[in-house]
């Protein structure tokens, strides 16, 4: 699947914080799995170990991952336990660009969640893997990491993130004046 179609959405675009809607019997099968490649593909690409369905505009329960252990496809996940160990991760992603901070989070966890073909799995995820699926399942609940932060440290990256994007704004109307 071409991953020209799937665009990335950005901080502070309030998709982020809406909460995804569970995906329909219906829609399980090969297009939904082919999509969700896609997903996998567009991730790779941008160097990232994990991407939630809302992240990419799809409103929907979708996450995929791979954190160096392999694809992970997601379908309406649901964490079943956590443990009470926790482990601290620096964490970055793909929807704030250049915003990295720790993060603590459970260090094991277990999962009920379909595949894209419809079949349901429960799976449990250590270390890495079980912080890059914490993180994007919160992505599907609105919950990003600047919500991890203190409220001067995400003011001071939304300021910088809405900076850039004016220059980049500007630089984009200078070179549409002058091909057009």
């Amino acid at each position: 699947m071409s991953t020209t179609n799937i665009e990335m959405i950005f901080t502070p675009d309030s998709r982020l914080r809406s909460i995804s809607d569970r995906v329909d019997e219906s829609e399980f099968g090969p297009e939904l799995e082919e999509y969700m490649k896609g997903m996998l593909s567009k991730m790779r690409e941008l160097n990232g170990v994990g991407l939630a369905g809302i992240q990419v505009g799809d409103q929907r329960r979708l996450l995929v991952a791979d954190p160096g252990t392999g694809p992970i496809m997601m379908v309406n996940p649901e964490l079943v336990k956590k443990s009470e160990e926790t482990v601290m991760f620096q964490e970055g992603c793909l929807s704030l660009p250049g915003f990295v901070t720790d993060v603590e989070r459970s260090e094991s966890i277990k999962v009920r969640f379909n595949t894209p073909l419809g079949e349901e799995v429960e799976e449990d995820y250590f270390g890495v893997e079980s912080v890059v699926v914490q993180h994007e399942m919160e992505h599907l609940d609105g919950i990003t990491i600047l919500d991890k932060v203190s409220r001067l440290k995400r003011d001071v990256y939304t300021r910088k993130i809405k900076k850039i994007k004016r220059r980049i704004k500007k630089k984009i109307e200078k070179m549409n004046d002058l091909y057009y």
